[in-house]
């Protein structure tokens, strides 16, 4: 069943809109005599015989990696229903904007159900082999080589619409994994595997063209009382809405991190030290000031460094943590640098 709002997404993110669906049926010269063939030849057929899927299952229950997905002969049974459909709407006419949903959301569903694209081109070769010799029954009443070649151009339509979606979608959830490999689960900011890349890139960005780089260490102040007075369910939820404080105070161009526990870590690309206390300090004044839903009040301490050329990306680390701990020995809810 088509997955209409999923099928929408992904046209409207590769940009197929009417239009452009019309373009392409212009570029593989789908016209309007292909149509008229294709329904002459429904006419004559009125629907597709069940027997033509016979030698595409049996092609597919001679491979290991394909006889996977047919495990049963109802299973088998349910799919032959569903190649039928699809062979009617192959032969409908109607290459509207629902059938180009129906062809993304069929690529959206290989994604998820693990077909790759051998085993779906492998399928309509076979589908090709046995229309051909349903169509070679009706020689004398249709042409049956123009018949088969508009019939192709709308296959071609299909495979192309399919495989776009497949590999948007193959795209999306490889940058979805990334993101998960990299994303603290409970607070959405990266986590510390994305540390040493950031460090990385951006020490040696800095370096190559000698522009400043900070770094605010920052801390909750007695978090430890938050979740022993209102349990940690809370604690997390304070660690979620602190996250979402500080993420509005911050550029698109700043990384956030949660370090571990209650501590943060914030890069400053192409800041300097005096700006970076600038924006340390409206987000502790902001952290103070905001009330969050069960814990009442919460501020943190931070501490800033800038980086100096004789620093690596340990020295960096510990400059800014020390200054963190220094903020917090003299009295907690400052910043130190």
């Amino acid at each position: 069943m088509m997955n209409r709002e999923i099928a929408e997404k992904i046209a409207e993110e590769l940009n197929i809109t009417d239009e452009d669906l019309e373009k392409r049926k212009h570029f593989l010269r789908i016209e309007e005599e292909d149509i008229r063939r294709i329904a002459a030849f429904k006419n004559i057929i009125k629907k597709v015989p069940a027997s033509m899927f016979d030698g595409f299952y049996n092609h597919l229950m001679a491979y290991d990696e394909t006889r996977y997905f047919f495990k049963d002969d109802e299973t088998i049974q349910e799919l032959k229903g569903k190649q039928m459909k699809y062979f009617e709407e192959l032969l409908s006419g109607n290459y509207d904007r629902e059938y180009l949903l129906s062809r993304l959301s069929v690529g959206y569903v290989h994604v998820q159900i693990n077909i790759v694209p051998l085993w779906y081109i492998g399928a309509y070769n076979k589908y090709i082999e046995e229309l051909r010799n349903v169509i070679g029954k009706f020689d004398g009443i249709i042409d049956e080589n123009k018949t088969m070649q508009s019939i192709l151009k709308v296959i071609n339509l299909d495979i192309i619409l399919t495989l776009e979606s497949y590999h948007y979608t193959k795209y999306k959830l490889q940058e979805e994994l990334k993101k998960m490999v990299v994303t603290d689960e409970l607070t959405g900011v990266f986590n510390r595997r994305k540390l040493e890349e950031v460090m990385q890139f951006e020490i040696e960005r800095a370096v190559r063209n000698k522009n400043p780089l900070s770094m605010l260490m920052l801390d909750i102040d007695h978090f430890k009382r938050v979740n022993d007075k209102f349990g940690h369910e809370i604690g997390d939820r304070v660690l979620k809405e602190l996250t979402e404080v500080i993420n509005r105070n911050l550029r698109e161009t700043d990384y956030f991190i949660r370090f571990g526990g209650e501590e943060f870590i914030v890069f400053l690309p192409n800041t300097p030290l005096n700006f970076a206390k600038d924006i340390a300090e409206r987000i502790r004044r902001t952290v103070e000031n905001h009330t969050f839903d069960t814990a009442g009040r919460v501020t943190i301490s931070i501490g800033v460094a800038e980086y100096h050329k004789t620093d690596n990306r340990d020295t960096f680390l510990e400059r800014s943590d020390e200054k963190m701990y220094e903020a917090k020995n003299s009295g907690r809810n400052r910043i130190c640098w």
